[in-house]
């Protein structure tokens, strides 16, 4: 997941063309990062301790790590730990970067740094990307300042990466009281707290979560591309409920509906958390305890 964000990163900054990162994507799927690269990325050697076994591999039949051990590069746990780490999608991100001689290690590292200032990232947030553990890269994007809404947010997320696509990118959450849409399905939830949850977006960009999760190919939002929506939502509503009846708290959810070019309103926050689904803008839209009004 981070080399999406890092990817769009380096074409935003005219490092690599859209055309590379799309390629540098494909590859990943089936990429398999070295011991190098990751001992390199995880400071646990230089570049040039990198290199000089790599050459050694060249004139010895000895694996990379075994070779670092006899080197005193490594210690026998440092190995166990990097091959653990093989499959962690950032590093085979980077591995293919270098792969395909687009960035070296030196520059990737660098401009990890650069991308790291720019969006005011901790060291902490940066490895949380890097992990592509879902539940911990919420965290960096969506505030916990009110625990309801951030497990009803949580819970979509989640669900957005078993059923839809887990090649999505987060956008920082931010709040609104009032949000005009293209497209729009949503549901509330009544009881002893209201909700109202959404998915909304510009154009036809819905169907990112329609044709998925209905396993239909639908050329347009029409009326059963958002009855699809609608049955995501309900579905994650379902399950929030169940949730919050295990902790004695009691909604009741009304039948999900969708609507078309209109606006939001409402006199409290309403959470909007950009979600980008395959290169497209999908919003997810949560409130609690306020009336939300469509228009």
């Amino acid at each position: 997941m981070f080399g999406l964000y890092f990817g769009k990163y380096l074409v935003e900054k005219k490092r690599i063309s859209q055309s590379q990162y799309e390629e540098l994507i494909r590859l990943q799927q089936n990429a398999r990062a070295k011991l190098g690269v990751i001992a390199v990325s995880e400071k646990l050697l230089t570049t040039k301790q990198a290199e000089e076994i790599n050459n050694l591999q060249k004139v010895m039949d000895k694996r990379f790590g075994d070779i670092a051990i006899e080197k005193g590069y490594l210690l026998a746990e440092e190995v166990a730990y990097l091959l653990n780490m093989q499959g962690n999608p950032y590093l085979q991100f980077v591995q293919v970067c270098s792969d395909s001689n687009i960035l070296t290690l030196d520059e990737i590292e660098k401009l990890l740094e650069d991308y790291k200032a720019e969006y005011g990232l901790s060291d902490s947030d940066v490895d949380a990307l890097k992990s592509g553990d879902i539940d911990r890269i919420i965290p960096v994007f969506v505030s916990r300042s009110s625990s309801l809404s951030y497990d009803c947010i949580s819970l979509n997320i989640r669900n957005i990466v078993r059923f839809i696509s887990n090649s999505i990118m987060l956008k920082k959450v931010y709040t609104v009281n009032s949000y005009e849409y293209d497209a729009i399905s949503c549901q509330n939830l009544i009881g002893d707290q209201n909700l109202f949850v959404a998915f909304a977006a510009d154009g036809d960009n819905l169907l990112q979560i329609a044709n998925p999760f209905a396993k239909e190919d639908f050329n347009q939002m029409n009326e059963d591309a958002f009855d699809s929506v609608c049955e995501f939502i309900n579905c994650n509503n379902g399950l929030f409920a169940s949730e919050l009846s295990h902790k004695d708290i009691h909604i009741d959810m009304t039948p999900p509906l969708f609507y078309t070019n209109g606006k939001l309103s409402s006199e409290g926050d309403i959470y909007v958390v950009p979600l980008i689904i395959n290169d497209k803008q999908v919003d997810l839209l949560v409130a609690v305890d306020s009336v939300v009004q469509i228009a």
